[in-house]
Order: structure tokens, then C-alpha cells, then sequence
């Protein structure tokens, strides 16, 4: 197996150039189908992730909205990424309230969520 192989397991990966010994780094910070941004949720989210999509945008008519389910496919752990204009004036902990309030009945059922919030500027 090559070290290519490993490469989506991190954020930068250093190699080694055998006969010069330097190092590069390779960044493997690929964008996401799902930052751009509609009403419709995009075909390549599962259907937890199209639910929570749906009542996100839905709510605050975001200008980026990233959802992905990170427990391996059960739906019980989410890292969503909220920007929006709703947010303007607000502090972070006063943006996530509005988060999880909007999601109140779905968190119920999660082990957890990852959230990160900011305000369109």
C-alpha cells in the first residue's frame, strides 16, 4: 500500500524525497459537492444529512451550508457549517442556540453535533 493510499486519513501528510531528503507537505483539503448552496440538497448526502440540510436552509438562508454525517453512516454524530445573515450581531453562543433549537427535535436522537457558525458579512 502507498503512502497515497493514506492520504484522505489526513489534513497534511509529509513525504520524504528519498534522494534529496526534503519534505513536502500534501494538502488533502478537497471542497465539499455540498458547499454550494440551494434549496434542493445535493444528491451526494445521505438521508440524515438531506433532513438536517433541508431544515437548516429552510430556517436561516444560508450563504454556505455544510452537513456530513461523521459517525460512519448511523446518523448519530453531524459536523454542520451554518453562514448566514440570520447570525449578523450575534455571538457564537447565541448563533448555535439557534442552531440546535431549530434542530431541538432531531439532536434528541444524536450522540452528538458538531457545529460551526458565523454571519454573512
Amino acid at each position: 500500500m502507498s503512502i497515497r493510499s493514506f492520504i484522505p486519513l489526513a489534513r497534511n501528510v509529509a513525504t520524504a524525497t528519498p534522494s534529496t531528503g526534503s519534505f513536502r507537505f500534501l494538502s488533502t483539503s478537497l471542497p465539499r459537492l455540498n458547499n454550494i448552496v440551494s434549496a434542493t440538497p445535493p444528491a451526494s448526502l445521505n438521508e440524515g444529512e438531506k433532513h438536517l440540510y433541508s431544515k437548516l436552509f429552510e430556517r436561516f438562508q444560508p450563504s454556505k451550508l455544510v452537513v456530513e454525517d461523521i459517525s460512519g453512516g448511523c446518523g448519530s454524530m453531524y459536523q454542520v457549517e451554518v453562514v448566514s445573515p440570520a447570525f449578523k450581531d450575534l455571538t457564537m453562543v447565541k448563533q448555535h442556540r439557534l442552531v440546535n433549537e431549530t434542530l431541538k427535535e432531531e439532536i434528541k436522537g444524536m450522540h452528538g453535533i458538531r457545529l460551526t457558525t458565523k454571519a454573512t458579512a
